[in-house]
């Protein structure tokens, strides 16, 4: 099973040499657990709860969400951020600072207390710190990665964060959108870089805290200069590049708005101020601590039952991969036969390799192999793929398949891929697209409908990684999965009941080398 996600919007183009560093996702706590707590509040039931009466909006939408970022961006490190609710030195220095914004609902806060247990349940990180903002530990932590070496994604729902975005630095915002939570459609996040800020603000990120100074922002109470709106906003700086330009330039700009600039300076000041981000924050946390290593499963599970997060449990596994961990089966297995004294007194069911095959043909390849996958974007290629598949019917040689999918859940998932591999050179290996949100891709019916007849017949031998995931995704679009001769997650089992199954893992065990 590998269904990794290819559901959010990305259009940013980034430095090739910049995807081999790893990923460091950043997650705004209050931005993504109100967005997840109106998703529901405003159903007909007024929110999510368990039978008991435990709000779980914000738990459920936060989850889940989170759940489908880890699988399209797969970070290796997470960190969660979150407001004190306690004043900050913007209050002190403004105590009109939000002071408009509304209270609190109720069931937000027990709802969110049980969603930061969880989290620190999976071995997040999550973190506050005293006297200043969320945005502001995102903001330190997001040049601490950079300074360490990684690439930062920053999820939130907030436009504050775009004044972060730095291609320099490798830092984007994966911008959560208002029906993000509860969207029937495959669109995730849309991630913004420098192009994008400029697409939907017409300013550059570096100057976001400059816009916030000029036209304000009531939802923070920000005030910003008296008389200058945003189109006004982004014109001067657009003219002008800066605000310490703009004020360096006041001969040249005529007429009432040289007035207004004129006696709104301290606005402008003061307003400035209060939306610079600090990346000096002293937040007590070593980077390292981000790092995805899985969660103790018995810690994990009471929190979900508490909350009747059944379909979460049922996939604890899955999830325990998604978090870094490794998977151990606990299902009892009798009488399997995991050594053999002879390779050939093997049931030729069962035997594939001997320790010396094996050894022998890692000493013929070359230290690194380099995949040249093809890409089945055009009906002709899908033709040639499958008239190629046709030719391997040898059961001691299966093609290996996989798809590619949205959700854990594979009654929700769509499907977004679907790979094969029928050989051990570079190019034996194929990937077709089918609902990525760039590039091309195929139409799923006509995808489905020439490779029927490989997928639903046994004359086909099929190899899988958890084939019970892949056949319940297939069966959900209308195929039979038929001919798996072979499970790599089911003989790591059996060969090592009490060690990991994921590929990663797999295949730093058996393939070193190759």
């Amino acid at each position: 099973m590998s269904n990794s996600t290819s559901t959010p919007n990305r259009s940013v183009s980034a430095d090739p040499s910049s995807v081999t560093r790893p990923l460091f996702i950043l997650v705004d706590g209050h931005s993504l657990a109100f967005r997840s707590y109106y998703a529901f509040a405003k159903g007909r039931d007024g929110g999510l709860r368990t039978s008991t009466g435990i709000p779980t909006s914000v738990c459920f939408g936060f989850l889940k969400s989170l759940l489908e970022v880890i699988a399209s961006e797969q970070p290796q490190s997470i960190a969660v951020a979150f407001d004190l609710g306690l004043p900050t030195f913007r209050h002190e220095a403004d105590e009109t600072y939000k002071a408009d914004r509304a209270e609190t609902p109720e069931d937000f806060i027990p709802d969110l207390e049980n969603l930061q247990e969880l989290l620190t349940a999976l071995n997040l990180p999550v973190l506050t710190c005293p006297g200043y903002e969320a945005d502001d530990v995102l903001a330190t932590l997001a040049y601490r990665a950079h300074e360490g070496g990684y690439r930062v994604k920053i999820l939130s729902g907030d436009r504050d964060l775009f004044q972060l975005v730095d291609p320099q630095k490798d830092i984007t915002v994966l911008y959560l959108s208002k029906d993000f939570i509860k969207r029937s459609s495959s669109t995730g996040p849309e991630e913004f870089g420098s192009e994008e800020v400029k697409t939907k603000l017409g300013i550059t990120p570096a100057q976001v805290v400059d816009y916030k100074a000029l036209c304000g922002d009531k939802s923070d109470n920000i005030p910003g200069v008296r008389g200058i709106g945003e189109k006004t906003a982004v014109k001067l700086l657009n003219d002008y590049g800066s605000l310490e330009n703009i004020y360096n330039s006041l001969e040249q700009i005529k007429g009432t708005l040289k007035t207004k600039l004129q006696t709104g300076k301290n606005d402008a000041e003061h307003s400035k101020y209060l939306a610079q981000l600090k990346f000096d924050a002293p937040v007590q946390m070593e980077l390292a601590e981000g790092k995805l290593e899985g969660f103790d499963i018995q810690i994990l599970k009471p929190l979900l039952q508490k909350l009747e997060f059944q379909s979460f449990l049922g996939k604890i596994d899955q999830l325990q991969e998604r978090f870094g961990g490794k998977v151990v089966l606990n299902t009892p297995v009798e009488s399997v036969p995991v050594e053999r004294s002879q390779p050939d007194s093997e049931d030729d069911d069962l035997w594939f390799f001997s320790a010396a095959d094996t050894e022998a043909y890692q000493e013929q390849l070359l230290p690194t192999t380099v995949i040249q996958p093809r890409i089945i974007d055009t009906p002709d290629k899908l033709t040639e793929l499958v008239q190629l598949l046709q030719t391997y019917t040898n059961p001691i040689i299966p093609v290996a398949w996989d798809t590619e999918t949205s959700d854990l859940e594979p009654r929700d998932a769509q499907l977004v891929g679907i790979g094969c591999c029928w050989g051990t050179e570079p190019g034996d290996v194929a990937y077709i697209p089918i609902s990525h949100t760039k590039g091309s891709n195929l139409d799923k019916d006509t995808v489905l409908e020439n490779l029927r007849p490989i997928l639903e017949s046994a004359e086909y031998p099929k190899a899988l990684q958890n084939a019970k995931f892949d056949r319940l995704v297939l069966r959900v679009q209308g195929i039979k999965l038929v001919g798996v001769v072979f499970d790599t997650m089911l003989a790591s089992y059996v060969l090592n009941p009490d060690k990991s199954h994921n590929l990663n893992d797999l295949a730093e065990r058996y393939l070193q080398g190759i």
